[in-house]
C-alpha cells in the first residue's frame, strides 16, 4: 500500500486530499494545496485532548452531537483539512465517516510545533467554516483558554483562566470544567 501512495499525484483540492489521505500510511493535514505530515504528540497533549472528549461525551449523551478524537477530518469551507483534538458533530452518524459531517466545536491542544500554526492558519480557516461555533485552543502548562465564539454572525474572542472555572458552550447547552479539562494534570 505504501508504494501505491508514494506514486500517486498529490492532490489540489480537498476531495482529491480525502482519497489520497486514505492510502497513506500516517495523517496529513491540507491547507492551500500544501501537504503538511502530523506529528505524533505529547503525554500532556493526549491527556487534556482525552479529558474533553470523556466529559463531551458524557454531557452529550442523548443529544444528535457526538464528540471525536483526532482521528476525524475536519474539512473547511476554505480547501483546508485537519485533524482536531476534538471535534463535536452534530451531523448524521455515519460509522464510516472519514469527515465531520457538521463540526459545531473544535478543540486544538497547543504545542510548541503547532502554535503558531493553531493561531495563524486554522482558527481563520475554522472561523470560515459555517458550521462551526466554538474554536478553543487549549494550553498544557497552564489552565488557559483561548476561545472563539460565533455569534450573530461575528466572533467574540475571550480568554478564559481558571478563576472563572468553566468554559461555557451555548451552542451545544453545556458547560466544561477547568476540572473536567484539566484532570490529571497539574497533581
Amino acid at each position: 500500500m505504501a508504494d501505491t501512495a508514494r506514486h500517486q499525484p498529490r492532490p489540489s483540492n480537498q476531495a482529491g486530499f480525502r482519497a489520497w489521505e486514505t492510502a497513506q500510511p500516517r495523517k496529513h493535514e491540507f491547507r492551500n494545496g500544501q501537504i503538511r505530515m502530523m506529528t505524533g504528540g505529547r503525554k500532556g497533549n493526549n491527556q487534556i485532548a482525552l479529558n474533553i472528549a470523556a466529559a463531551l461525551k458524557a454531557k452529550l449523551k442523548g443529544s444528535p452531537c457526538r464528540a471525536f478524537t483526532n482521528d476525524l477530518m475536519v474539512e473547511t469551507d476554505v480547501e483546508a483539512t485537519y485533524y482536531p483534538d476534538v471535534v463535536v458533530d452534530c451531523g448524521p452518524h455515519d460509522a464510516n465517516a472519514l469527515v465531520a459531517a457538521t463540526p459545531r466545536a473544535v478543540f486544538e491542544v497547543l504545542s510548541p510545533t503547532t502554535r503558531t500554526g493553531d493561531f495563524t492558519e486554522k482558527v481563520p480557516d475554522y472561523q470560515d467554516t459555517a458550521s462551526i461555533q466554538q474554536i478553543v485552543l487549549v494550553e498544557t502548562d497552564e489552565p488557559k483558554l483561548y476561545v472563539w465564539t460565533r455569534g450573530n454572525d461575528e466572533w467574540r474572542e475571550s480568554l478564559i483562566g481558571p478563576e472563572s472555572g468553566r468554559l461555557s458552550m451555548p451552542h451545544l447547552g453545556l458547560d466544561l470544567t477547568f476540572a473536567e479539562i484539566y484532570e490529571s494534570m497539574f497533581e
